[in-house]
């Protein structure tokens, strides 16, 4: 394996330019390699899941109005747009139905690095030797974006930030590692293009949810066009700093209100691969309430409990979750779109409750309008508690009959945590559930072929046309 390490006081985007310049397929360990294959069939899952729920066509519907040079298709929508378009619309399809891999510190990884690879792809003309892009060449950018994003996300510590009322300004790092990588940019035009995105990022404040808007998604957009963009320039000479671009009074860790972490941007790169350390979601929804849910779901197994036999529920939880969930309890016992649901915890445990089970459809308008859903909602109460480790929440339940059932939900217990992760046959399960919520309609001979494509993404000789443009209809 090559470890970078840091020389002398270098900026991190520099040990990073040094990693991208130097390593190959071949130096990504195979069990690297095979997790990012589930982690790449669980995003674009999550895109299948997401491309028609609340604002999406809308974004779509608005950079095709736009027009420009035909670069990139829009999968799940079709036509053709500027790469840096595309990556508008695409970034929020990943996004939307809140069902990919959570980085418990860093936070959303591949919703970033895998819009902007997809988007990259119309790009190849425009680098150094236009080529068809190979899956080996795909995995190997991703698996260094994902790294990279990482490793600034453990020294950022989203964690503490959300705290703060900041969240997570890091991403476009990741996602611009994926795609200069991807477009084969040298040594000084990497530097460029972090350069220029430290120029246009911040750490993106917490108002996008109080209250709850379509920011929280769309957001990943702006992400992935600015990474398009960033690259493009630099190829096309356009400088940005080279200095205190992560480090530094100037850098990006500068400007948090909160300890940060510095030494994590170099620990173990190149050998310890913290990509793999992801969770997977079992449910589309904030990472804030999964505790929450699968804490029911386990009292009402473990005590044969009905909804009827719940008089009330308490939920006690940590700064983190309550600065993505609270609100005021009007906004919140009255979500008015998919994403106010999705952000709703009164929501999310009556619907849990109610059917035993949450997917997309759980949040559309017929489902959010149920008597006996909406009924049940009063009965939950979210409150702080300082002290709960973050994700995890302590639960207190009133049954109908007086009796008081606590529990602690630890999400080190959940399926799909680190302890208890998913397999590549909980991964397919969870792409053949999402695909039917597409909006461009797959037959099963196409999901079962896009399947077994992205398992051996390594055999594929052209990945926009293997496994892309199966998702694309044939539109102007």
């Amino acid at each position: 394996m090559k470890e970078f390490k840091r020389i002398g006081n270098e900026d991190a985007v520099h040990t990073y330019a040094r990693m991208l310049q130097e390593m190959t397929y071949e130096d990504i360990p195979p069990e690297v390699i095979q997790y990012d294959k589930w982690i790449i069939l669980d995003t674009i899952g999550a895109m299948l899941g997401g491309s028609r729920m609340d604002g999406i066509k809308t974004v779509v519907d608005m950079v095709k109005e736009k027009g420009g040079k035909p670069e990139m298709v829009i999968p799940l929508y079709g036509g053709k747009v500027p790469a840096s378009e595309a990556g508008m619309a695409i970034g929020p399809m990943a996004r939307a139905a809140d069902w990919s891999a959570i980085h418990l510190e860093a936070m959303h990884t591949s919703e970033h690095t895998l819009p902007a690879l997809i988007a990259a792809l119309g790009l190849k003309e425009k680098a150094e030797e236009s080529l068809d892009v190979n899956g080996k060449d795909f995995l190997l950018a991703f698996a260094l974006g994902q790294e990279i994003l990482i490793k600034i996300g453990n020294a950022w510590k989203p964690t503490y930030a959300v705290g703060h009322g900041r969240s997570n300004g890091h991403y476009i790092f990741g996602s611009t590692a994926s795609v200069a990588k991807l477009l084969g940019l040298n040594y000084e035009q990497c530097l460029n293009a972090w350069g220029i995105v430290r120029s246009m990022t911040q750490p993106h404040d917490m108002a996008a949810f109080h209250p709850i808007c379509h920011m929280v998604k769309i957001h990943h957009g702006y992400v992935t066009q600015d990474t398009i963009n960033a690259c493009e320039m630099a190829l096309r000479g356009i400088t940005g700093p080279h200095n205190e671009v992560i480090t530094g009074q100037r850098g990006f860790l500068g400007m948090a209100g909160w300890t940060t972490y510095p030494e994590e941007l170099w620990n173990g790169l190149g050998t310890k691969w913290d990509q793999t350390q992801l969770e997977s979601k079992s449910f589309p929804g904030c990472k804030s309430t999964t505790t929450a849910v699968f804490g029911i779901w386990e009292l009402m197994e473990k005590y044969n409990l009905k909804k009827d036999d719940i008089a009330n529920i308490k939920f006690y939880m940590p700064e983190v979750s309550m600065e993505m969930l609270a609100g005021p309890q009007e906004e919140k016992l009255n979500p008015a779109d998919e994403y106010e649901c999705q952000f709703s915890l009164p929501y999310m445990i009556a619907t849990a409750v109610e059917d035993g089970k949450i997917v997309p459809s759980s949040y559309w308008s017929d489902a959010r309008a149920r008597e006996s859903v909406r009924s049940f909602m009063p009965k939950v109460e979210l409150i702080r508690r300082d002290g709960i480790k973050p994700w995890a929440c302590d639960i207190e339940l009133t049954t109908t009959d007086g009796r008081v059932i606590t529990m602690f939900s630890d999400p080190d217990h959940i399926r799909g945590s680190l302890y208890n992760q998913f397999t590549e046959e909980d991964y397919i399960e969870k792409f053949k559930i999402l695909a039917p919520y597409s909006v461009y309609k797959l037959s099963d001979e196409t999901i079962d072929k896009l399947i077994n494509t992205i398992l051996h993404l390594e055999d594929v000789e052209d990945v926009l046309e293997e496994v892309i443009m199966p998702l694309t209809p044939d539109v102007e």
